[in-house]
């Protein structure tokens, strides 16, 4: 029996925290719980079209992490400025490829 207790998961089902600490300080960005969970959100939408920011906000509540919507705008920027998100049109966002 492993002793190991398993890597914190999203409430969305994206990547662990590790890795996502990871693929922020990749693009020079400090970790933080706001970051972390938009990383998550992004990671769990899957979609090719990109989402909103008031879609990621709107999930963010519903997964009971309390981030406003102007905070959601703000990682966003951030990580679109440093190469983590882009935008795939009309405010839309998704994560860059990862690697």
């Amino acid at each position: 029996m492993s002793t190991q207790t398993p890597s914190p998961r999203s409430v969305v089902g994206g990547p662990d925290t590790r890795q996502c600490r990871e693929w922020l300080q990749a693009v020079g960005l400090r970790f933080s719980m706001p970051r972390l969970k938009v990383v998550e959100a992004l990671c769990g939408a899957n979609d090719e079209q990109g989402v909103s920011a008031r879609e990621l906000h709107r999930q963010l509540n519903e997964a009971g992490e309390p981030l406003s919507l102007v905070s959601v705008r703000q990682v966003l920027r951030r990580m679109e400025e440093n190469g983590l998100v882009q935008t795939t049109g009309r405010s839309r966002y998704r994560l860059s490829a990862r690697g």
